[in-house]
């Protein structure tokens, strides 16, 4: 794990332009910095690296090229199936010289450029320069672990890094807020790429690529797309394809625990960290350390479930607690290396735990991934109640007043907030109902917040997912495509190398998301129970209670927080920020919502928590 930054230009660039941006990401890389530049015709390139050593530590150094010079990379992660790929490029005649994925990787995309990306299992976001043909290919990970924002110089040249604090430290870039951007945001908690906060910076899509070349920069065009695959057979025998899908996972840890530094376990109880967890240590060949988050709030904590897995596995378990007393400690140092606003308030608790790991490991393997491949939301299981709330006559007359009236309760997803997500922000379209059930502000209220935007959806890449009859799959199509790498991986990313930690996902492997995409969905939810198939395949492996019991998120109690040590946060936010000199944002509807939340009238927490977490941007940044 790394950060990389960098940029191609007309006119020799300041010396402090690259060093500059190296420093905002250098978190991500604590072990090491290293660039290089060179020119090609009228071109002047710069890439800089910043490094957190996993494999090969003495061989890995960055940025790296070729022996004849003809091509540079710089790289941010680690490639699993590095060693299939480097016997054919020595039968071709490539001459390697240390042990990283990081050489194999510059002389595999060298060699076939775009066409080699298809080929590479793992998480990543690089830039390569060909200085004999000068240009410029930059490219992310399939399923978007890791981050690359870009954009265009006014001189016809490309500016790239790993973050997007990293990107606005060249002098060239405006620091204007994006209408469009901001609209995402409120609504998703994220930014949908190719959108970010600002505007004329973009976020590379999961599973795309651009090249450079002459002033020239193309729109991202994908290497690979989520497909379903062909399935299994229409009788299927279902305890088989369970030893199979359990038999894949462990490869997949397998090929992940691949590390020269000590690797460790992200466990919280559920499902799915808890395969990863058993599978580990199975093939670990020595005691792991797994990691986990408490809360003091018991409709939060589910530390006892992985207490219980650690148990069983005999890994040595280290735990911190979190209340709302150091709420306001971690606030401000977590939202201070957050980059890119992100909504999610399980950013603070996923910092706290990255932190924590940090002390002992420099690696661990988390479970994200499991919800989206699987099916384990309960909202996958409310579309299913839909179809029967469809046919109540006169459902929104008789209904919505009843519902609108309820009063939420602090608790994590209470019935009440259950309730009122399904009947107020019910969508006769399948997918648009399952954007706005997610969504942190609803479409009239995102209006309002928003009055330039009104009467649009928030991109969600509808346009670029498969198409077919299965409406889970599709619904889990459209979650891995969006919520997965614009909220789930991004706040990972962040936490995680916020304190020079790498995290891994091995439910994300590609073998593993080919062959959960090719299963139908009647093993993933059958008779109201999410995740079927991997539950069964679970079954013997781990304790009943640990696979039964019901999905809880990595939440923390925005609401009542907001009403007590972050209260005054927001009062700050709604009075001299410089966001609302630009006039994207109405601040009398925040106004109105922080009233009705402080008054427990109703629960806008999570506008009200991202308004928080942006202001903080803005303030930390010099906009406005």
């Amino acid at each position: 794990m790394c950060g990389i930054a960098g940029f191609i230009q007309r006119s020799p660039p300041p010396d402090a332009v690259l060093p500059a941006m190296l420093e905002r990401i250098g978190r991500r890389g604590p072990d090491g910095r290293g660039k290089w530049t060179g020119v090609t015709r009228e071109w002047h390139a710069s890439l800089g690296h910043t490094r957190l050593a996993i494999l090969d530590i003495e061989g890995g150094v960055q940025p790296m090229s070729t022996p004849d010079g003809a091509a540079h990379l710089t790289y941010n992660g680690e490639l699993y199936n590095f060693l299939d790929l480097r016997g054919p490029l020595e039968k071709r005649g490539a001459a390697l010289h240390t042990r990283s994925d990081t050489e194999v990787l510059l002389h595999h995309v060298a060699a076939g450029w775009s066409g080699s990306l298809a080929d590479l299992d793992g998480m990543f976001a690089f830039a390569l320069w060909d200085s004999a043909g000068a240009r410029l290919l930059l490219a992310r990970d399939r399923a978007g672990i890791k981050p690359l924002y870009y954009a265009s110089l006014p001189d016809g040249g490309v500016v790239f890094a790993s973050e997007l604090t990293a990107l606005i430290q060249h002098p060239a870039i405006r620091r204007r807020l994006s209408a469009r951007g901001l609209q995402s945001y409120f609504f998703s908690d994220y930014f949908h790429p190719p959108h970010t906060l600002l505007d004329g910076v973009r976020k590379m899509p999961a599973g795309h690529f651009v090249e450079w070349s002459g002033g020239r920069l193309t729109e991202p065009r994908p290497f690979w797309r989520l497909s379903f695959g062909r399935g299994v057979d229409a009788h299927p025998n279902v305890p088989a394809l369970a030893r199979e899908t359990w038999s894949r996972l462990g490869r997949s840890v397998e090929r992940q625990l691949m590390s020269d530094v000590p690797v460790g376990v992200f466990l919280s109880g559920g499902i799915d960290s808890s395969c990863v967890a058993v599978l580990a240590q199975q093939r670990a060949g020595k005691r792991l350390k797994t990691f986990s988050i408490a809360f003091e709030d018991p409709t939060f904590d589910e530390s006892s479930y992985a207490r219980i897995v650690a148990r069983q596995i005999g890994s040595e378990h280290v735990e911190e607690r979190l209340g709302a007393a150091n709420v306001l400690d971690v606030v401000d140092l977590a939202l201070g290396r957050l980059d890119e606003p992100l909504a999610d308030p399980s950013y603070l608790p996923t910092f706290l735990l990255s932190r924590l790991a940090s002390q002992h490991v420099k690696v661990a393997l988390g479970g994200d991934g499991g919800d989206e491949l699987f099916g384990g939301y309960p909202t996958y299981r409310a579309h299913a109640y839909a179809r029967l709330y469809r046919m109540v006559p006169g459902r929104a007359r008789l209904l919505h007043p009843l519902v609108a009236g309820l009063r939420e309760q602090d608790r994590y997803q209470s019935l009440e907030w259950k309730l009122k997500r399904f009947v107020l922000r019910w969508d006769d379209d399948a997918r648009r109902r399952h954007l706005r059930w997610m969504s942190n502000l609803d479409l009239h209220d995102l209006a309002r917040a928003l009055p330039s935007t009104a009467g649009t959806l928030p991109p969600p890449l509808e346009d670029d997912l498969p198409v077919t009859r299965d409406e889970l799959n599709e619904l889990l199509a459209l979650d891995f495509s969006t919520y997965l790498s614009g909220s789930v991986l991004t706040k990972v990313d962040r936490a995680s190398m916020a304190h020079g930690l790498e995290v891994r996902p091995p439910i994300l492997d590609n073998e593993m998301v080919d062959w959960a995409f090719a299963l139908p969905s009647s093993l993933k939810l059958r008779a109201g129970r999410t995740k079927y198939l991997l539950k069964l395949a679970a079954a013997g492996r781990l304790p009943a209670q640990i696979i039964e019991r019901p999905k809880k998120g990595f939440g923390i109690p925005l609401r009542a927080w907001l009403r007590g040590p972050l209260r005054d946060r927001i009062t700050r936010a709604l009075g001299d920020s410089s966001l609302w000199e630009a006039g994207l944002l109405d601040r009398d509807a925040f106004r109105h919502w922080a009233s009705l939340n402080a008054a427990r009238k109703g629960d806008y927490s999570k506008p009200l928590w991202a308004l928080l977490v942006l202001d903080e941007w803005v303030r930390r940044e010099g906009l406005g």
